[in-house]
């Protein structure tokens, strides 16, 4: 049962969320969660928030590498 809305199911899933920085945009699909029928609350296994966090750091770190020393534009 979720613990947010105390009426919906729970439902193993597969989620995607996206991260803005500076004008850059990543995405991160396929993320396994738990997912509240009836409120769409996520829940992520322990540990998971971290690897998502530290994954799309490490996508912003080589989108600054590659642009170094140049202008990027909005994406």
């Amino acid at each position: 049962m979720c613990k947010s809305c105390r009426k919906g199911i729970l439902k193993n899933r597969e989620v995607a969320q996206t991260f803005e920085r500076e004008g850059l945009e990543v995405k991160i699909e396929g993320i396994p969660a738990l997912v509240c029928e009836q409120c769409g609350q996520v829940y992520y296994a322990p540990g998971i928030s971290d690897k998502i966090v530290n994954a799309a750091n490490g996508l912003f770190a080589l989108s600054d590498k590659k642009h170094a020393g140049r202008l990027r534009a909005a994406v």
